[in-house]
């Protein structure tokens, strides 16, 4: 696999010199895009205002992942997942793309081919699925539409991708692993705790919490200095609740 991405990263790099060749005035920054894919890349969920960055990058989001994600970081499905958000909201809205280089999904698939080729891109229709949404929305110039039943409301696509999202990176969580491993996720909430037993909230959004069970996992007669180490005996699915102030 090294081998390969790094041919895709070769072709990438001249999919880049020709953009920098294209006028500055209407193009959006590559740092810029970078900027935003490594945050996305490293936390769970987006902000309004990431959206409407990348609607505006196109195919210049996936010369950003490429730069910015190594070979081996392409085997984690955490990874995988965030990639193809990236990519779909890159397209989501062609017509607001800044470059019409960028346009054009050359990178995109190819980095799509290379996503493929992992554990997460080899389940069923996950790739496909992105491929054709692109492909469709650069081709016709505007949106894949949701299709409802007549007389039932149309799905709100954007909160459904954006809870969606946040909901997978919660399920990652699980029994075994550490609370070093929940924090990559989530943060302390306010109330009681000990340190077998603490409510942590979603990064990004307060109101999405997980109640977590812990085993220490140094210090055993410590009942009261939360360790890193400490490892996970149960975990709840997410669920919503007001913030705790305290």
């Amino acid at each position: 696999m090294r081998s390969y991405f790094l041919a895709t990263l070769l072709a990438i790099s001249s999919i880049t010199a020709v953009s920098q060749d294209c006028p500055q005035g209407d193009l959006v920054s590559l740092n810029d895009v970078k900027a935003v894919v490594s945050r996305l890349l490293s936390s769970p969920g987006y902000t309004e205002a990431d959206e409407a960055f990348l609607n505006q990058a196109g195919d210049l989001a996936a010369i950003a992942i490429m730069k910015t994600v190594t070979a081996q970081e392409m085997n984690s499905p955490e990874k995988g997942r965030q990639i193809v958000l990236i990519l779909r909201l890159a397209f989501a809205a062609p017509q607001l793309i800044t470059s019409k280089t960028n346009r054009t999904p050359t990178a995109s698939m190819l980095l799509l081919n290379e996503l493929e080729r992992t554990d997460y891109g080899k389940q069923p229709n996950v790739i496909r699925n992105v491929r054709f949404e692109i492909q469709h929305n650069t081709s016709t110039g505007r949106p894949l539409e949701t299709v409802a039943l007549p007389g039932t409301p149309r799905p709100d696509v954007e909160h459904t991708e954006w809870v969606s999202n946040v909901l997978a990176w919660a399920s990652d969580v699980k029994p075994g692993m550490t609370r070093r491993d929940v924090l990559r996720v989530f943060t302390e909430e306010g109330g009681m705790s000990t340190r077998t037993r603490r409510t942590y909230v979603l990064k990004g959004c307060p109101y999405i919490k997980v109640d977590v069970e812990f085993v220490a996992g140094s210090n055993e007669l410590d009942q009261l200095t939360e360790m890193p180490d400490d490892k996970i005996v149960r975990i709840s699915k997410p669920y919503l609740e007001y913030g705790i102030l305290d």
